[in-house]
């Protein structure tokens, strides 16, 4: 770990036109600190300064992410927790925190703050939480890669600078959201079988897959994949796999000169008008007047 101190941190105001993007930065920065050095540094403003002694408490959000070096973090609900390099800890509006790296290794750490209706809602519908805090990623060349863009887009002062950030914030929440997801899955000598079953899935799109055998061939039980596919995908294997055939009848319809029977038999579904039925409901609108709009765009 490098022991010079090295700091850099920008915070910004907010905009009704930042508000209104449903997802805004409020501060972003990266901070080395070596062994032995005080922690944290001097030189924030009033509302996101704190000590070890009396913790903070933030209006917003916040994703830290350690790179390296190790510490420790605390939280309301009797949280107590080491962070090693790789983690990111999330810092939630109205709940009282507190961190600081190893004395005896410092750490290097990057952080952005974030608000809006967005984040709200993500921690609403509890896609993050303040009960779990601390994640280890498993895309750090992703999120190193994602900081040093931001830093770059501030020092350049880029146009719509926010909305830069908001976007890459959200990327970074996502990360975060990927690990969890795929924490559930850790250790289990089966846990690469939904990524073998959504390549079969996706190869396979015209045909007749049965979920309950393709669990068999898998090895799992249909119980354990049906679970284990929707915390992956968000949707159960039959429906993710009627989104993908809607998926390839889209761009046959919109690229190729096919009958929407043809497009209807392609995809899997033996029923030219349940198709049809399924796509309007879906899309609100016919395949033929799909295939209209795609010629006119």
């Amino acid at each position: 770990m490098n022991t010079n101190f090295f700091s850099f941190h920008r915070y910004f105001p907010v905009s009704d036109r930042d508000r209104k993007w449903g997802l805004f930065v409020t501060t972003i920065g990266e901070t080395r600190v070596p062994p032995q050095a005080p922690y944290p540094p001097v030189g924030h403003p009033k509302g996101y300064a704190f000590d070890w002694q009396h913790g903070r408490v933030l209006d917003s959000f916040a994703l830290v992410y350690v790179s390296g070096g190790r510490g420790h973090f605390e939280s309301d609900g009797d949280i107590h927790l080491p962070v090693e390099s790789g983690n990111v800890f999330l810092l939630f509006p109205g709940v009282w925190h507190r961190y600081q790296p190893d004395a005896q290794t410092g750490w290097h750490e990057y952080w952005i703050g974030f608000d809006g209706v967005t984040a709200r809602n993500w921690r609403k519908s509890k896609f993050i939480s303040a009960a779990k805090p601390v994640i280890k990623v498993n895309a750090e060349d992703t999120m190193l890669a994602t900081f040093s863009r931001m830093i770059q887009a501030v020092r350049a002062t880029r146009p719509a600078l926010q909305q830069i950030l908001a976007g890459a914030a959200a990327n970074l929440v996502g990360l975060c959201y990927s690990a969890q997801q795929a924490s559930l899955e850790t250790e289990n000598p089966r846990s690469n079988a939904v990524g073998q079953a959504i390549a079969r899935l996706e190869g396979d799109l015209g045909g007749e897959l049965d979920m309950k055998t393709l669990a068999q061939e898998l090895g799992v039980s249909y119980s354990w994949f049906r679970t284990a596919f929707v915390t992956h995908t968000g949707l159960a294997p039959h429906q993710y796999l009627l989104e993908m055939r809607l998926v390839r009848a889209r761009n046959l319809l919109a690229g190729s000169r096919l009958t929407v029977k043809e497009i209807a038999v392609q995809t899997g579904f033996q029923d030219e008008h349940y198709f049809s039925r399924l796509f309007r409901q879906k899309l609100n609108v016919t395949p033929s007047q799909w295939r209209n709009r795609s010629k006119k765009a």
